[in-house]
């Protein structure tokens, strides 16, 4: 019975892939493979391509990180091609038509499309490590009687290991809080202190600039706010409607997304809704009139509170995204985020 797939493998498997489809290896008689040199095939009467990952590195960012985050690694891969003599033309030619076409198509693509792996998104960049005589010679001697063949060595990165469970991330932060307490048996009484939000700073947006990113905030009661918090049994709260103060450019559209978070983490809520900002400020000293339909722009909250639990959150943010060069990556943009904090108190 065959082992089953694990992250690292799926990674490897879509770059042989990438390289069988880039050298049209099916119609050139080549047979590509993942493995050790000495384990290719001798006396084959197809030329071999073999991917030997020899070496596998941290990638660098995250040496902190939770044990049940994604782990990102650097991939070190020796290609080799092992040619035979065919319609006239010697093997050592062949292998170097076929290392050839390896790096014209890892020069043409450096970016590799992206690759699932178990839910996560990958997207390698691969970049030419040339070797030296020492490294040649210290990766040839471990092939038992293996004759060198031509090579070149890349590093990819960054691949990653998924864990069988991910980590969940917990609730945010909407606001900031002190108490003296006289003893130290009361710590774990309610809290009656006092507390400050996060203030909303004057912002202009710079549609000047081809990059620039939306600016959001709440509009409650006549003011400007980054976050807010309701006792869903509350008055307050059946009064609610979500209302936002929209900056950027008037003319661009732009969309606003939802992510929502309870005791099963977080994760995306609802389809994009597209909105226009309303003006390239925002001004918590002077909110515009409100204009029925235009400002501030109403929003539905899908943010409820799952049976059995007394708390959720949720997380909107607006989001834009533009090309810098025609046929060139769609780069994303997006706003700061706003919180709304949803409680139950029995």
């Amino acid at each position: 019975m065959a082992l089953p797939e694990s992250s690292l493998s799926i990674v490897c498997s879509a770059i042989a892939q990438f390289v069988r489809n880039g050298v049209n290896a099916a119609a050139n008689n080549i047979g590509v493979r993942i493995g050790a040199p000495a384990d290719v095939p001798g006396n084959s009467e197809e030329h071999r391509l073999n991917l030997f990952f020899y070496r596998l590195e941290p990638g660098g960012f995250d040496s902190v990180s939770h044990p049940n985050d994604p782990w990102r690694l650097r991939l070190f891969c020796m290609i080799s091609a092992f040619g035979i003599d065919d319609d006239g033309v010697p093997a050592g030619e062949n292998d170097l038509r076929i290392l050839g076409e390896v790096l014209r198509i890892f020069r043409e693509a450096p970016v590799l499309e992206a690759v699932s792996v178990n839910g996560e998104q990958v997207v390698l960049q691969v970049v030419f490590s040339p070797a030296t005589d020492e490294q040649i010679n210290q990766i040839w001697s471990t092939q038992g009687d293996t004759t060198y063949r031509p090579s070149v060595i890349y590093e990819m990165a960054l691949a990653v290991i998924v864990p069988s469970r991910s980590r969940l991330e917990p609730p945010l932060v909407g606001a900031l809080g002190k108490e003296a307490r006289g003893a130290f048996t009361g710590r774990y009484a309610a809290f009656s202190g006092t507390f400050s939000l996060p203030r909303v700073p004057f912002t202009l947006v710079n549609i000047e600039n081809p990059q620039w990113n939306p600016a959001l905030c709440w509009v409650y009661e006549g003011e400007c706010a980054h976050t807010l918090a309701f006792d869903v049994e509350g008055s307050e709260f059946a009064a609610f409607t979500p209302r936002v103060w929209l900056a950027g450019d008037p003319g661009d559209e732009v969309q606003l997304m939802w992510e929502v978070w309870d005791r099963d983490g977080w994760r995306e809520a609802g389809a994009p809704v597209s909105a226009f900002p309303f003006s390239t400020v925002i001004d918590p000293e002077k909110v515009p009139p409100a204009v029925p339909g235009t400002f501030p722009l109403e929003i539905a909250l899908p943010v409820t509170i799952p049976h059995g639990q007394n708390a959720a959150q949720g997380l909107l943010y607006a989001r834009r995204r533009l090309s810098l060069m025609e046929g060139g990556p769609v780069v994303t943009l997006r706003s700061n985020p706003l919180l709304i904090s949803l409680y139950r108190i029995s």
